[in-house]
């Protein structure tokens, strides 16, 4: 044996006695997580700092870590949605106990939150993202997962005008970025790039972060332009099978009325003022409202279970929810079922994670009519007559002949509309660790919407379309995406200095509205409903080869990395870029490139900073990037011909005119936002209080337009085109505060502010000769209003600006209204010419968002209240223009609103006369709650009880309905008359862990 040999040897013996000496000197160390309220926390990761030993909480929220050496160490302890927690340990032969009780507050800078392929602590964080977590959510009656965030997150602005549990809501973050395309974020699901947020029920989700400027966003390129927000779910922990229950139960009633004449008050109307009705409308006293209006109950409940080993974990739930509407016959019912699979193999090298989601929603809808139906039909007409001339409306009361005039519980019970929507999402994830600091991941993911809609107008109904007939619809429509991506994530420290770097591949292909939507009218029965559309004939004038245009399908093809640099914890680096291929887009512009740049300096980390005790956190950050937006349907770069009128003589045989329907337009591409965001995070005193100041400059460019062309030159008189641009700017803060807290009792109060500005830059073309100088948007559509508008989109002025006739007053002698010229010159409504003799008179957008939370805790009693609101908007108030013709109270109802005001000229313009200030403040939900203890159980480990209250009270000066009318589209803050009314509920809920 060689002398290196001899000596490698006892090298290598002498190593294991001094590592069998080590490990045999090892001792277990154990304990147990909880929060802030004393609720266990399950599934965080406890790590031996400066070790790969790490475990995770179970589902008591405890742990265990064997074989951990002696001495001084120091124990760290991470989750999502709480701040990171380290603390020291004189570790001792035998049993040690360290216990963690973790700070919930979402605002806390070292808390652990979701970035694009990655993880990361808030503090290592250069853009700008805003983390809300499950006890920061909204409670109450909510029927989508975004409704959680309304109002928690400075700059997100989340509408849902009305209380329709069939609706969706609005979201804009940050203003709105697009005058064509959708402004809804981007949502990524457990990594699953636009998963459905229907996938995903409220009790199911751990956190939910929003990267709000486009350093962060960037990455997802031509995806991000409206912002992302994660969702990260539940996922199965090592330990004993553990049950969970939660579920509540809830009425809702309708918080705001119309207010409209009574039958008395409109019959002593109509006398004092020598008007006739006709004698088949008087004599009854009919609350119209109330007809078609009830109290709603509904339900939720939650079921899930988790477990496993330490190689394999499982979590799987299952939500049931059925939300009543108050409007008779509109309900939403909801199933989504979760499973989820962890493995780890070789050594914990890989690790596998399997997700199957599926949403089953059911729904029936009202038509929209019923609700301004209610407001203008006589209080003193009956809602059915034995009279045999209503026969044929089988029995309800109706009035031929008076236009927009339909008996509202008629149209409620004779329009029959039922959608199916089906959504599965498959998804398996693999990392691979192939050496320390390097893991390659993969993801691929299959989702599935299937969507089935069957509408019925009865043959008694009042439309001519199926009065004596029926009139059937039915559309079966699916939908599939599949997304694969591979990227690869590297780090390494080295001494003060980190690195960190990902670089990936993305494969999208989406096909849509593959199926079918056919008519059908003149059925013998209504008992079939829209089910058998054989049994009718087809329409007067239906073309069946126009029933759907066409499957779009798409394909996104993107390449993209990231590196990052951390000094000492002190100075960060980041940048990154995306290369994206839409084939959405012209042949000369499908491909595009998304870059951003950011950094930080934690001030904090500073040695000038160590001898005060003010600060304990101080980090300025500063990014800048490009993100884009290509949410357009896929054939609007190509010529599309498509069925005309009339037929042409080829071959001895009639066939169907085509002609074109869609000019090409090959350099079409994608809409461009760049911003600039600087923020400053601070935290002082050691966590008591703390905040977020941002400011932000977002400007976008070839914004997609449908301009008006010459045909010819151009075949279709319309082109979709690149070169409108908008900005916005703003300035968002958030502050958060640990007012008192003792023992017993604690007092947590968080304020977010944010104030946008928005502008229209140009609305020209990047085809020369083509755009235009203005846009009319905000179709009133009244009775006697035949193309009369509220907005206008006008460069210089934000998105939102009413454009109407100056309304100065009522001259009370002529019984005219009188209106002020852009002249200056006084005139009547007769004399106003519209839109010529209109001005710039409000603004729809608000000045200013804000939100305010207070959370209380009592030993085991908890109290949260949440108010939100707005400043500064203005609404148009069709509803009341609609109900102000006091000339014609003989024939349609009015407000009385209107009865005040005394004026007797039917209003027949727009005009400021109805611009409101929509500025309101709201108690938008309170929560009062008690956690039992569960010490003296075997098998209840957690037991909760509470009761919730929604939409408890507004301030607002506003006369309508409810101030919160839609932000969305380009003509934001028309409120038109036909809005499903806000509702206000009360709930009873329950929390079980077994």
């Amino acid at each position: 044996m060689s002398k290196f040999t001899l000596r490698a040897v006892m090298t290598f013996g002498l190593l294991m006695m001094l590592w069998m000496n080590a490990f045999s000197q090892n001792s277990s160390l154990s304990g147990k997580v909880v929060d802030d309220k004393g609720e266990i926390v399950i599934g965080a990761t406890i790590v031996i700092k400066g070790s790969p030993i790490s475990t995770a909480t179970n589902q008591n929220g405890e742990y265990t870590i064997n074989q951990v050496p002696l001495g001084k160490t120091t124990v760290t302890v991470n989750m999502i949605g709480y701040s990171s927690m380290d603390l020291p340990i004189q570790i001792v032969s035998g049993a040690n106990v360290l216990n963690f009780n973790l700070n919930s507050s979402t605002n806390d800078l070292e808390e652990v939150v979701v970035i694009g392929y990655g993880v990361a602590k808030k503090k290592q964080i250069t853009g700008s993202i805003s983390s809300v977590g499950p006890k920061e959510f909204n409670t109450g009656v909510v029927s989508s997962p975004d409704q959680l965030l309304a109002g928690k997150v400075a700059g997100l602005t989340v509408n849902r005008s009305g209380g329709d549990p069939t609706a969706g809501s609005t979201i804009q973050l940050r203003g709105p970025s697009s005058l064509t395309a959708s402004s809804s974020p981007l949502y990524v699901i457990d990594g699953v790039v636009g998963a459905n947020i229907e996938l995903v029920a409220p009790d199911d989700i751990v956190s939910m972060d929003v990267m709000k400027d486009a350093s962060s966003t960037a990455i997802y390129g031509s995806r991000a332009a409206n912002g992302v927000i994660f969702v990260t779910t539940k996922r199965g922990k090592a330990g004993k099978p553990v049950l969970s229950y939660s579920g509540y139960a809830a009425i809702e009633r309708v918080a705001n009325r119309v207010n409209v004449l009574s039958a008395a008050e409109h019959k002593q109307f109509v006398a004092d003022n020598g008007l006739t009705v006709a004698a088949s409308e008087t004599g009854f006293d009919t609350d119209w409202q109330d007809e078609i209006t009830r109290t709603g109950v509904s339900h939720n409940h939650n079921l899930s279970l988790t477990g496993g080993s330490e190689g394999t974990r499982y979590n799987a739930s299952v939500n049931y929810f059925n939300n009543q509407g108050i409007v008779k016959r509109s309900d939403l019912e909801r199933v989504v079922a979760r499973v989820g699979i962890d493995q780890n193999a070789f050594d914990d090298r890989l690790k596998l994670a399997l997700n199957v989601a599926n949403s089953m929603n059911k729904s029936n809808h009202v038509d929209y009519g019923i609700f301004n139906g209610a407001a203008r039909y006589l209080p003193t007409s009956p809602v059915r007559s034995d009279d045999v001339a209503y026969a044929p409306y089988n029995g309800y009361f109706q009035v031929p002949g008076r236009t927009n005039y339909f008996n509202p519980v008629a149209m409620l019970n004779q329009r029959d509309e039922e959608r199916n929507n089906n959504t599965l999402l498959a998804s398996l994830k693999a990392d691979l660790t192939i050496f320390k600091g390097l893991t390659w991941t993969n993801v691929i993911s299959y989702q599935q919407n299937q969507f089935d809609k069957k509408y019925y107008m009865h043959r008694t109904d009042f439309d001519s379309k199926a009065l004596g007939r029926g009139f059937a619809e039915r559309s079966n429509l699916k939908n599939i995406d599949k997304i694969f991506e591979s990227y690869v994530n590297y780090n390494v420290t080295k001494n003060l200095h980190s690195f960190d770097a990902m670089a990936g591949y993305s494969y999208q292909k989406t096909k849509n509205n593959d199926g079918v939507v056919a008519s059908s009218v003149g059925f013998m029965s209504d008992d079939l409903g829209g089910n058998n559309l054989n049994l009718g004939t087809l329409p007067d004038g239906y073309n069946p080869y126009s029933t759907y245009p066409y499957i779009l399908e798409s394909l996104l093809i993107s390449v993209y990395g990231r590196v990052g640099y951390n000094y000492d914890e002190k100075y960060l680096l980041s940048a990154s870029v995306r290369r994206d291929g839409s084939s959405k887009f012209g042949k000369n512009n499908r491909w595009a490139t998304f870059p951003s740049i950011s950094g930080a300096w934690r001030i904090s980390r500073e040695s000038f900073m160590q001898d005060q005790d003010i600060f304990s956190e101080l980090k300025l950050r500063m990014g800048y990037g490009v993100s884009g937006n290509q949410n357009i349907d896929p054939y609007r770069q190509i010529i599309i011909f498509g069925p005309q009128n009339g037929q042409f003589l080829y071959n001895g045989n009639w066939m169907n005119a085509y002609g074109v329907n869609q000019n090409e337009n090959p350099d079409l591409k994608w809409e461009s936002t760049s911003m600039f965001n600087a923020g400053l995070d601070f935290e002082l005193w050691r966590g008591r209080f703390g905040g977020t100041i941002e400011y932000y400059n977002k400007e976008t460019k070839d914004l997609l337009y449908e301009y008006d062309v010459p045909s010819p030159p151009y075949q279709f008189n319309r082109l979709l085109a690149n070169g409108a641009s908008m900005s916005n700017k703003g300035v968002e803060i958030t502050l958060n505060a640990v007012v008192y807290r003792n023992s017993d009792f604690s007092y947590n109060t968080t304020v977010n502010f944010a104030r946008n500005i928005n502008k229209v830059g140009s609305l020209a073309s990047n085809i020369e000769n083509i755009g235009v100088s203005q846009r009319y948007e905000g179709s009133i559509g009244l009775d006697g209003w035949t193309g009369q508008t509220a907005a206008i989109v006008l460069p210089g002025h934000a998105l939102g600006t009413f454009y109407v006739a100056n309304y100065m007053g009522y001259d009370e002698v002529a019984k005219k209204t009188i209106y002020q010229k852009p002249t200056g010159e006084l005139v009547t409504q007769d004399q106003i010419s519209a839109p010529d003799d209109y001005m710039v008179m409000g603004q729809a957008l608000p000045k200013f968002t804000y939100g305010w939370n207070n959370s209380f805790q009592y030993k085991n009693w908890d109290l949260n209240f949440f108010l939100r609101g707005m400043y500064g908007n203005q609404i148009f108030n069709a509803t009341r223009a609609d109900l102000s013709r006091l000339q014609q109270a003989n024939v349609t109802n009015i407000s009385k609103d209107a009865v005040e005001e005394g004026i007797f000229e039917t209003p027949l313009i727009a005009s400021s006369r109805f611009i409101e200030d929509g500025s309101f403040l709201r108690l938008d939900n309170a929560t009062l709650g008690y956690t039992f203890s569960t010490k003296e159980s075997k098998y209840l480990k957690n037991a909760r009880l509470y009761v919730s209250g929604q939409n408890l009270f507004t301030i607002t000066k506003y006369s309508g309905v409810d101030p919160e009318v839609s932000l969305g589209g380009l003509a934001p803050g028309v409120d038109n008359r036909n809005y499903y009314p806000k509702t206000r509920s009360f709930l009873l809920g329950v929390k079980l862990t077994f």
